[in-house]
């Protein structure tokens, strides 16, 4: 997971524990921490945009990521790229990262009347095209 950030102290992740993390190190070890936590099943992005220009990219998304005690967190996250390893060796890394937990399925969605419950996870307006859905228990 390490290779996935810059070094130093360039990545900045807002987590969606509501904790910021600054530099790779420290998510490292926040992941450290974590890594035992049980998880009630894998989880599932729903990828609504990755949009590249030039060396700058961002990726939106929305999905669960359930845990033992958290059987229903559902969340919404950004994460930005840029081609560069943070030494300046032109390298995909993301630079940052945020993560939200998501309205409550049931509430409703305000002018419009709907909700979670009734566009379901990972849904996009037609005009906006379609999301595709990635677990972490796939094989490369």
């Amino acid at each position: 997971m390490r290779t996935c950030f810059p070094s130093g102290t360039a990545f900045l992740n807002f987590n969606l524990s509501g904790d910021p993390y600054f530099g790779r190190e420290e998510l490292t070890a926040f992941w450290e921490w974590f890594k035992d936590t049980p998880r009630s099943k894998p989880a599932v992005m729903h990828i609504w945009r990755l949009d590249v220009r030039g060396d700058m990219a961002y990726l939106l998304c929305e999905g669960n990521f359930e845990t033992l005690e958290k059987p229903e967190q559902y969340l919404r996250s950004t994460e930005i790229y840029v081609r560069n390893d943070g030494e300046g060796t032109p390298e995909w890394k993301i630079w940052h990262f945020h993560c939200s937990e998501m309205a409550p399925k049931d509430k409703i969605r305000q002018p419009f009347g709907d909700s979670y419950a009734t566009r379901g996870v990972g849904y996009l307006p037609p005009s906006f095209g379609k999301s595709f859905s990635v677990t972490d228990d796939q094989k490369p």
